[in-house]
C-alpha cells in the first residue's frame, strides 16, 4: 500500500511539473510574439527608432544574400541606405513555430512572408522563408535581438521574372552566365530582416 502511495505522489509531482513547464512554453512563446509584432509594427510606421529599441547594441545580423554586420549603429545605416535607395517594405509578417530558454538567452525560429518594392524591379515581390533569432534579457528584464539570421525559400531569380529558368538553359548550353542579385533585409529584423 505504502509502495502505491509513493508511486501516486510521483506521479503527480512529475504531472504537475510537465504542465508548468508546459506554462512556461507557452509565456515565452507569447513573450517572443509580442516583441517580434511590435517590432514589425514600428517598421511598417517607419518608426525607425522604435524597431531598433528592441536590437542589443552588440547585435549580430547574418542577412541572405549579404556579409555579417556588427551593431545596431551599422543596421541603423543600412536601414537608411536601402530606404534612400528605394527598398520599401509593404507587408510583413512572421510565424514562431519554435521556441526555448538557453540559460539567459531565448531561441526563436519560426517562417516569414513578405512583400516588399525593390529598386530596379517593375512592382513589388513576394518573398517567404525562414528565420533564426537569439534574445537576450536587457536590465529590465525585456528582450532584445542579440543575434538574427534568415534566409529565403525562393530562388531569386525565379522572383526576379522567371530568368532562373533561362539560366538554366544558358548553363545547359555550356554558356557561363552570372547573376548578381541584391535582396531585401527582410524578420526584418531589420539589419537586416526585421522580426
Amino acid at each position: 500500500m505504502r509502495a502505491f502511495w509513493c508511486l501516486a505522489v510521483i506521479l503527480l509531482v512529475l504531472g504537475l511539473a510537465a504542465t508548468a513547464t508546459a506554462d512556461h512554453h507557452e509565456d515565452l512563446m507569447k513573450e517572443v510574439e509580442a516583441a517580434g509584432d511590435a517590432m514589425i509594427k514600428a517598421m511598417l510606421a517607419d518608426d525607425v527608432e522604435g524597431m531598433f529599441a528592441y536590437y542589443a547594441e552588440d547585435v549580430i545580423s547574418l542577412p541572405s544574400y549579404s556579409p555579417r554586420m556588427d551593431g545596431v549603429a551599422t543596421l541603423k545605416k543600412q536601414h537608411e541606405e536601402m530606404t534612400a535607395a528605394g527598398f520599401k517594405i509593404h507587408s510583413f509578417d512572421s510565424n514562431p513555430t519554435d521556441v526555448w530558454k538557453a540559460g539567459d538567452q531565448v531561441i526563436e525560429i519560426g517562417t516569414y512572408t513578405i512583400n516588399l518594392t525593390v529598386p530596379g524591379m517593375p512592382g513589388p515581390i513576394d518573398d517567404k522563408g525562414k528565420y533564426l533569432t537569439v534574445w537576450e534579457r536587457d536590465a529590465e528584464g525585456g528582450l532584445k535581438v542579440k543575434v538574427e539570421t534568415w534566409n529565403s525559400d525562393m530562388d531569386p531569380m525565379a522572383m526576379m521574372g522567371g530568368e532562373g529558368e533561362m539560366h538554366e538553359h544558358e548553363h545547359e548550353e555550356g554558356h557561363e552566365h552570372e547573376n548578381g542579385h541584391e535582396h531585401e533585409n527582410g524578420h526584418e529584423h531589420e539589419g537586416g530582416m526585421e522580426n
